[in-house]
């Protein structure tokens, strides 16, 4: 362990079977949740200190032990090298905050995982501490827990918004609207990593040899790791709406695009986020007017109206070292199929991805799509098409080609 952390290990404490039970069902509920389901690192460090902690049994529960009983590591390991316990107990608490952010999940038990700690407390609804009760108000305290409640993430984002009332506030307030999180759909980046001898070469190689070498690794030496990386134009992408949500005080959920389900789709708004990588946003905007399509070895967008158009693609995309310009699509769209809102911001590679984001994050560059948009625009779906300059691997700003509401 890490020389600087603290590990908090309560003392044991007797457990009844009827505690133990009714906490293992509230265990069940919370792991089989969407939020819980798709890690199984969490899942499984979760089941085995709630077993534990259902027992009675917390003395085993510190990080070497856990390290080596839950994560198979060797029992000399070095825990401040891999801290695959404290990671992932850390992942656990963010989770379980997202879990009890839920309003359907607000009347129920809380199970909690105290910060240097990895043994989970259990509480019944009624154990929780009460709502503190106000004194008597002056005036004067009156005025100032108005101008406090002013001050709250939401409260303070609406008074702007009616204040301000720009086009991108009235983009996104139907997904604040929308009850519960936003779910953003992350796309995913195929990679193929090198093993046998061609990794043992590579260990050796200078960079020039290796440009030389490159057509001579067989392809028994590529190992494909297709769900392991994320462009970082995508992540740039989410990150600028992600910390626009976080101002406006709407809770999000980050998914791998792969791993968010339909259940989750027409439970929660969602922000789709990439193209040819994001099977999800693909099938959104299929029906739409302008979609992504393939036209050899270019990617295209394409305009229903004008099917014969090709102004708008990119050629030989992959590995991306000669994109000067690159397009996207931005869309927003009441889904058919989930009856959900949904915003797909998507590029032909993670450039235009990046600027989307750019785009659907800074009121200066919404605007002006706002004069191509038809009258009524704020309660229709809409897309909009982007060009953005690419300059040494670096996206610039964007710039509006089409729009369209309906």
């Amino acid at each position: 362990m890490n020389r600087n952390t603290v590990e908090v290990i309560p003392a044991p404490r007797p457990v009844s079977a009827a505690r133990a039970e009714e906490f293992r069902l509230q265990l069940e509920r919370i792991l089989s949740s969407p939020i819980f389901r798709n890690s199984q690192r969490c899942q499984v460090l979760m089941r085995h200190i709630g077993e534990r902690a259902a027992i009675g049994d917390t003395a085993s529960l510190k990080e070497r032990t856990l390290g080596i009983e839950v994560f198979g590591r060797a029992p000399d390991y070095d825990t401040s090298q891999q801290p695959i316990v404290r990671a992932t107990a850390a992942e656990i608490r963010k989770k379980l905050a997202q879990y009890y952010q839920l309003p359907e999940h607000a009347g129920e038990p809380r199970v909690q995982l105290a910060p240097g700690s990895y043994v989970p407390e259990y509480r019944d609804p009624g154990e929780l501490p009460p709502p503190p009760i106000p004194r008597r108000p002056l005036w004067l305290a009156a005025l100032a827990g108005v101008l406090l409640g002013a001050l709250l993430p939401v409260s303070a984002y609406l008074l702007l918004s009616r204040a301000s009332h720009t086009a991108l506030d009235q983009f996104w307030r139907p997904v604040v609207q929308a009850p519960g999180p936003v779910v953003f759909g992350l796309g995913k980046s195929g990679t193929y990593t090198l093993t046998g001898e061609a990794a043992e070469q590579l260990w050796h190689m200078s960079g020039k040899t290796l440009a030389a070498s490159r057509e001579m690794v067989p392809a028994r030496d590529l190992l494909p790791m297709p769900d392991r990386y994320y462009a970082v134009g995508d992540a740039n992408s989410m990150v600028h709406m992600a910390g626009l949500f976080s101002r406006m005080g709407k809770p999000y959920l980050i998914r791998a695009a792969d791993s968010v389900t339909f259940d989750e789709l027409r439970e929660h708004p969602a922000v789709l986020i990439g193209a040819f990588n994001n099977e999800w946003a693909m099938r959104a905007v299929s029906q739409l007017r302008f979609t992504f399509a393939m036209n050899g070895n270019a990617m295209v967008v394409r305009d229903k109206t004008r099917p014969a158009m090709n102004d708008w693609q990119v050629v030989d995309p992959w590995p991306q070292p000669n994109v000067t310009m690159d397009y996207a699509i931005v869309s927003r769209l009441v889904d058919s199929a989930t009856d959900r809102i949904v915003v797909v911001a998507a590029g032909m590679t993670d450039h235009g991805t990046a600027a989307a984001g750019e785009f659907l994050s800074n009121p200066e560059y919404f605007a002006e799509a706002v004069p191509k948009l038809s009258s009524g625009w704020i309660n229709r779906n809409l897309q909009v098409v982007l060009s953005i300059p690419v300059v040494h691997g670096a996206s610039g700003r964007p710039r509006v080609l089409a729009a369209q509401s309906w």
